[in-house]
């Protein structure tokens, strides 16, 4: 997310006491050979920050939505991929929550019963001042979303951050997961208008990941399902993001990356591949920086009905033209998981 390198003084001290759990994966993090190139994509809409990916089957559109309010689509994969406006062109209903503006990130588009929905954040820098939004449409069009305001809020000193929702529907459930930095990554049930939490106040939240490791707290949550498989993969990004110094970057290892936990509930508890629980810091590695592909996370996972395949889309920097969000670039790639755990492939 845009914060999270803002906030690494502010939670390193919290954590600067624990113990790493992660160190084999953090060598494997550098590693320049361990993975495959994202799909070469054209078009000019392929710059994005914490994509959201979604295909509709009547229009025939992939759809990727993105922080900053950005939507692009494509009617293949590979594209030629166009950026075609704002989701919420005239601004959002909830900006006087939160310092009167309405820069949104992290986006999160979920079809619920032939509606979309698009859950959105805003925040300030460093803050738990943060609200997560809702907008509907039934076509994902420009100029189609309907603004319904404020789904759920954080405040300073609450133990959670209200930003990055993904919300996954599971046993009859509108399960809403959310959260960045502070404790992490935490789920409650959404009413099933999908406004709202199903319980009025509070809503009764499950803790999802605790990553011990500083700088290397966790967020971004996305869980999905893959048709054939009777696991969910809660993947996460964690690691210093978004505003770099190209005269200054992270050691290596601490930037940006992905990881995964899988459970056969989509509630949890997730653990990962040595069977260590995500709240403990047991994520396993999916993704990480590799030949010109720096930082990569914000991600998001679909089934293609095209290709009949899983999909990832993630967001990532080349590493010989490192700058802000504005040249954050869209990176697609199949996942394999026949081994029981996501892999990426060509």
């Amino acid at each position: 997310m845009l914060f999270s390198s803002l906030l690494l003084p502010v939670f390193g001290a919290l954590v600067a006491g624990f113990v790493s759990g992660s160190s084999v994966l953090g060598a494997r993090a550098t590693s320049n050979d361990s993975y495959p190139l994202p799909m070469k994509l054209t078009g000019s809409g392929t710059y994005t920050h914490d994509p959201s990916i979604i295909y509709n089957e009547k229009s025939g559109y992939y759809y990727v939505f993105s922080t900053h309010g950005g939507v692009a689509r494509s009617k293949a994969l590979k594209g030629p991929w166009t950026a075609i406006g704002s989701y919420l062109p005239t601004g959002c209903s909830i900006v006087t929550e939160n310092a009167g503006h309405c820069d949104t990130w992290a986006p999160d588009v979920v079809n619920i019963n032939g509606t979309y929905f698009l859950y959105y954040s805003i925040s300030q820098f460093g803050t738990q001042n943060s609200v997560i939004g809702v907008a509907t449409s039934k076509t994902m069009e420009y100029g189609s979303w309907t603004d319904h305001g404020a789904v759920f809020s954080s405040k300073s000193g609450d133990q959670y951050n209200s930003i990055d929702a993904n919300v996954v529907q599971a046993d009859g459930k509108l399960l809403f997961t959310f959260g960045s930095y502070w404790a992490d990554i935490f789920q409650f049930e959404l009413a099933p208008s999908g406004l709202a939490p199903l319980s009025p106040s509070p809503p009764q939240l499950t803790h999802l990941v605790l990553n011990q490791t500083s700088p290397q707290s966790a967020e971004g949550g996305f869980i999905y399902k893959p048709p054939k498989s009777k696991y969910y993969y809660l993947f996460y990004s964690s690691g210093t993001c978004c505003a770099f110094n190209p005269a200054a970057l992270p050691a290596p290892g601490d930037e940006y990356k992905i990881f995964v936990g899988r459970s056969e509930s989509a509630s949890g508890p997730f653990v990962g591949a040595t069977g260590k629980a995500l709240t403990e810091t047991g994520g396993t590695l999916v993704l990480a920086s590799h030949g010109n592909i720096y930082a990569p996370g914000g991600n998001s996972v679909f089934w293609d009905p095209k290709s009949k395949r899983d999909v990832i889309a993630y967001h990532y920097r080349p590493r010989d033209d490192i700058r802000g969000d504005a040249n954050s670039v869209l990176g697609l790639n199949y996942l394999d998981f026949s081994s029981g755990w996501p892999v990426l492939v060509a």
